[in-house]
């Protein structure tokens, strides 16, 4: 597996709005934001406490199945093996927020005519959800493990 095959998404995401039901924790804001490539709509909760954001800024936005390099699986172990410890260089190095998560529910969405999904990840209690073309998101199964990668542009 290459790693370009661990890249399940890969697109640039602007900030619509910012806590639209407003503030519910100090720490997090809850962000909706539209991808330029794949019109991807996102709603992402972030600690700002580390990752700031505000309305208008863009940032490219990874989902993958692993942080090596390689693309290679992981053991599923935080040990000598995992790449930081390791001290291995990883997709982490290029990014400015990293969060591991797990995808929770898929659903189809068939309002408004078009034919979407809606996908949803938890990464520690972080929410996530991303609403776009069932043929991009397909590759986001249930159960599956995902790393959240983030960095401004």
């Amino acid at each position: 597996m290459s790693g370009r095959d661990a890249l399940i998404l890969d697109d640039v995401f602007e900030v619509i709005q910012k806590d639209p039901d407003g503030k519910k924790f100090d720490r997090v804001s809850r962000y909706v934001c539209r991808s330029e490539l794949y019109e991807f709509d996102l709603t992402i909760d972030i600690n700002i406490d580390i990752y700031p954001l505000k309305v208008g800024d863009k940032f490219n936005l990874v989902l993958a199945t692993t942080i090596n390099r390689d693309g290679a699986p992981e053991t599923g172990k935080y040990d000598e093996t995992f790449p930081t410890i390791a001290k291995r260089e990883t997709l982490m190095d290029e990014f400015e927020y990293v969060m591991y998560g797990l995808i929770y529910k898929y659903k189809p969405d068939t309002g408004a005519g078009a034919v979407r999904v809606e996908v949803y990840a938890s990464f520690g209690g972080l929410l996530m959800k991303v609403k776009g073309d069932p043929a991009k998101l397909a590759v986001l199964e249930v159960d599956s493990n995902v790393y959240l990668l983030m960095r401004k542009v």
